[in-house]
């Protein structure tokens, strides 16, 4: 089988599997009476699985925009204005937001592991590049990357802008990198190794301000939020309603002791410790700008001030699973693939439960 035909596969495989993990959760065990947003924002069961926690603020977006007084701010509005345009053909009914929320999600976790192979290529094989995506496609997280977030849409975005910059294509490159930092808040971060690759001999100064980009559409953002809301720091004024200060904090480490913070915090250490080790790796067996963007979307990644979330943001840390394609021998490789796919199983299903995983 193709390298290409196997992320297919694996794509192929690990939706069936989601789709069918969280609708037999939502049959098999009881519901919440009180959820921390509308228990069911739809009345189809498989929408409704996987708009969860975050979701239903980028419904709203999709529905209403940034109001002044809502948290909408502290979400970046690429996601839900792409819900928004495909759902208006079908209606644009908060269903059919929803299902193109799925979509959106699942389609660009496709085109996101098509193009992994394809930036792995480069320096190694294919082969390698479609192991990388494989091991993306069953981190215990990886319910994200199918649910109404927009995870899969920032890792389509970065891994393209990375590949389209190894091939000293500038313009490509920079405008995938500018729509990553409309996408997510860390968004901006791609422009790193962009810059790294425009300033290899020969430097290319269009590749300077193709990475450019990515910070002016992040700054261009923020004034428009200002301009909306009428609150200079709108995204910060947003993410403060949360409670967590942004920052390494040794407080976040020390919560992990604390059974109200963390349901499952053995889990949140080993992801973290695994994730670490293999970006420390990445300095050895990658390219710089792979280990250098993967060290800082890493390390942003526990700086928020908490770690309830750092095992959703290791997703977008996707030079860590090129790491471990690259030197993991067999045994390891089996046993990742089992535990991760069990381990995710598991996740999943709290997941649609309305648990909080990250």
């Amino acid at each position: 089988m193709s390298p290409t035909a196997s992320v297919l596969a694996a794509w192929t495989l690990t939706r069936i599997l989601v789709v069918v993990i969280v609708l037999a959760a939502t049959n098999l065990f009881p519901q919440p009476s009180v959820c921390p947003d509308v228990c069911h924002p739809s009345t189809n069961p498989l929408l409704d699985a996987l708009a969860r926690w975050d979701a239903g603020a980028y419904l709203s977006i999709a529905r209403d925009g940034y109001p002044p007084g809502s948290t909408n701010p502290a979400y970046f509005p690429l996601y839900p204005f792409l819900m928004r345009v495909l759902a208006a053909p079908f209606g644009g009914g908060d269903d059919a937001k929803l299902a193109a929320g799925v979509l959106i999600s699942n389609g660009a976790l496709l085109i996101a592991g098509l193009y992994l192979v394809r930036l792995v290529a480069i320096d190694r094989d294919a082969a390698t590049g479609s192991r990388a995506a494989v091991y993306l496609l069953v981190f215990p997280t990886s319910v994200f990357l199918a649910a109404v977030y927009p995870e899969s849409l920032y890792l389509a975005l970065a891994v393209a802008a990375i590949y389209h910059a190894r091939r000293r294509e500038w313009l490509l490159a920079g405008a995938l990198a500018a729509a990553a930092a409309l996408t997510r808040p860390f968004g901006a971060v791609i422009a790193l190794p962009l810059a790294m690759e425009a300033l290899r001999r020969p430097v290319a100064f269009r590749g300077l301000a193709s990475a450019l980009l990515a910070p002016a559409t992040f700054v261009a953002w923020i004034a428009v939020l200002w301009l909306i809301t009428g609150d200079p720091r709108a995204l910060l004024t947003a993410q403060s309603r949360w409670g967590g200060q942004p920052g390494l904090s040794l407080k976040a480490f020390a919560d992990l002791l604390d059974p109200a913070v963390y349901g499952f915090p053995f889990l949140v250490v080993a992801f973290t410790v695994l994730i670490g080790v293999l970006v420390a790796l990445s300095w050895r067996v990658l390219r710089s700008s792979l280990a250098a963007y993967a060290t800082v979307a890493f390390l942003i990644g526990i700086s928020t001030g908490s770690l309830t979330s750092a095992p959703r943001y290791y997703l977008a840390v996707f030079p860590a699973f090129i790491a471990l394609a690259v030197i993991a021998p067999a045994w390891l490789a089996r046993a990742y693939v089992a535990l991760g796919a069990g381990i995710g199983t598991l996740l999943t299903a709290m997941f649609a439960l309305w648990f909080w995983i990250g």
